[in-house]
């Protein structure tokens, strides 16, 4: 994975909040994203080497994702 950003790695590190959960992607990569409200979770960032993962507008940081269970 290459990471560009004008920023030390450092300051990324402290952006994860403690109640952010990480869950994995059908190409294997993570998305991290946090309660947002009930049944309901905000994107924050997307960890993948599969560059279709970030061009899919469902898991773009901010958008909302509501989680419905299995029936």
């Amino acid at each position: 994975m290459i990471l560009y950003t004008p920023e030390p790695l450092e300051f990324l590190s402290q952006d994860k909040s403690e109640t952010a959960v990480m869950f994995k992607l059908p190409s294997g990569g993570l998305v991290m994203a946090e309660p947002y409200e009930y049944n309901k979770l905000k994107i924050i960032n997307i960890i993948s080497t599969e560059p279709m993962d970030y061009m899919n507008a469902r898991f773009q940081p901010g958008s909302l994702i509501e989680m419905v269970p299995d029936q």
